[in-house]
């Protein structure tokens, strides 16, 4: 799941909207900032702080983006549902197998396989706003101490995985170091440092910290959050992957 998980070109139309013109804004250096045993100080601050162990060992979770993209997440086995419109994709994500519908009737396999593909790549956005602190040692990345507005901050550069190797997000964190807010150098945005917070942070039953709120030049919300140790267990009782499993 290395290229999981970073920022898509679907927010990029976003942030075009908003925006207007990049000319308003301007654009700020990435910061340099120092690897070792400082920065992984901080990293283990902020994954004590979120309950990192917690994230770890949940086994599947249930969240809803921006109001229009609804998700069950079997964690453990590695199999997500996606529901938009009248289209609901169930699939394995390390194979992209699996199954599509629209309208709860089955799709042909040429229009399941690019319904799946476009499952997937919003599972893939919109799943990084709901869990990107607990990746902060993730393979791949690099980490580092940068000072930002005269605070220490944590930068997280991902060097390799995905199609944007070398994107950067620098994570602000509050006394307790939760994190607060992230400023992003990444390629699909032409303007470096721009900030999103990460706020109205809620604790769930087995003490993980997920942040439910963001807001910058666009605003996101994650809503119907639930974390649990098995499908069932979110989802009233029911396993809806059984025929993804036994197909």
């Amino acid at each position: 799941m290395k290229k999981f998980f970073k920022i898509t070109a679907s927010i990029i139309v976003v942030l075009a909207i908003v925006l207007g013109s990049l000319v308003y804004f301007t654009s700020k250096p990435l910061p340099k900032g120092d690897s070792g045993s400082k920065a992984e100080i901080l990293t283990d601050k902020i994954q004590e702080a979120i309950n990192q162990k917690a994230w770890d060992s949940t086994a599947a979770v249930a969240f809803t983006f921006r109001g229009s993209h609804h998700y069950l997440w079997d964690k453990k086995n590695n199999l997500v549902q996606v529901k938009w419109g009248e289209t609901k994709v169930m699939y394995n994500t390390k194979t992209l197998q699996g199954l599509a519908y629209k309208n709860d009737k089955p799709l042909t396999e040429s229009d399941k396989a690019d319904a799946i593909k476009k499952g997937n790549n919003y599972f893939n956005n919109d799943s990084f706003w709901l869990i990107a602190p607990f990746k902060l040692r993730d393979a791949g990345t690099t980490r580092s101490l940068v000072m930002q507005d005269n605070q220490e901050a944590l930068m997280i550069t991902y060097a390799s995985g995905g199609s944007t190797p070398g994107d950067s997000y620098v994570w602000l964190v509050d006394k307790n170091y939760v994190p607060k807010a992230w400023r992003m150098w990444v390629s699909i945005i032409p303007v470096g440092g721009i900030e999103t917070s990460w706020e109205d942070w809620e604790t769930y039953s087995n003490g993980v910290k997920i942040a439910t709120n963001h807001k910058g030049l666009f605003d996101l919300k994650l809503e119907n959050v639930k974390i649990g140790q098995s499908i069932e267990e979110i989802n009233k009782g029911v396993n809806p992957f059984i025929d993804v499993i036994n197909n």
